[in-house]
C-alpha cells in the first residue's frame, strides 16, 4: 500500500511540475514602441513582424507552426524570423528542424541572428516572441502566438495579431512560452 502511494505521489508531482512547465511564460520583452532604427532588418510597406526563434527549443516548432497560420490569414503580413546562434558554436549548429520549418514559410525571411543582436535591438528575450510593427513602424503587438509552452492551436496571441491587421485593432500582447534568448545587449543582461 505504502509503495502504491508514493508511486501515486510521484507521478501526481511529476504532473505538477509539467504542467508548471508548460504554463510558465518567459521574459516579456522590453519591445521599442517604434521600429529599431538599428536594426538590420528591412520594414516592409504594410505590416512587418519579427519572430525570435531558438533553434533548439522544443517550444519554438508551436511558435512555427502557428506563424505559418498567421501568414495564411494575413497574407499583408511580411515575417522575419531571428534565428538565434551563440557565439562560439559553429555554423550549422541552428540548422535544426525549426530552422527548416521556418524556411519553408512563405514569404517569410530568416536570418542569423548571432548572440542575439537583433534581439537585443527589439527586447526580446525569449523564443517565440513576436512583435508586429504596422507601416508607420509603430508597435502594434508585443509577445507570443502560441497557448503554452510548445503547444499550437487557436490562442489570443495569434488571433490578435490577425485582428490587429485584418481591422487596425488596438495594440495587445500576449505571453511568450519559450526558452531564453541570450541578448548581445549588455544592458539586458541581468
Amino acid at each position: 500500500m505504502t509503495a502504491a502511494l508514493l508511486w501515486v505521489a510521484t507521478i501526481a508531482a511529476a504532473y505538477q511540475a509539467l504542467r508548471n512547465f508548460e504554463t510558465t511564460p518567459g521574459r516579456a520583452a522590453a519591445a521599442p514602441k517604434s521600429w529599431p532604427q538599428a536594426s538590420r532588418i528591412s520594414r516592409a510597406s504594410d505590416w512587418t513582424l519579427v519572430m525570435l526563434v531558438h533553434p533548439h527549443c522544443s517550444c519554438s516548432r508551436a511558435s512555427v507552426r502557428e506563424l505559418q497560420a498567421v501568414i495564411e490569414s494575413a497574407p499583408s503580413i511580411r515575417p522575419t524570423v531571428l534565428v538565434y546562434r551563440p557565439t562560439g558554436f559553429a555554423r550549422g549548429w541552428e540548422r535544426t528542424d525549426v530552422y527548416e520549418a521556418a524556411t519553408r514559410l512563405r514569404r517569410t525571411r530568416v536570418v542569423i541572428d548571432d548572440d542575439g543582436r537583433e534581439a537585443g535591438l527589439f527586447g526580446g528575450f525569449t523564443s517565440g516572441q513576436t512583435f508586429l510593427y504596422d507601416r508607420n513602424g509603430r508597435l502594434r503587438f508585443s509577445g507570443g502566438i502560441t497557448s503554452l509552452r510548445g503547444h499550437a492551436g487557436i490562442n489570443s496571441g495569434r488571433t490578435g495579431v490577425i485582428d490587429i491587421v485584418s481591422s487596425r485593432g488596438a495594440p495587445a500582447t500576449h505571453p511568450v512560452f519559450g526558452c531564453a534568448i541570450a541578448t548581445g545587449n549588455a544592458k539586458e543582461q541581468r
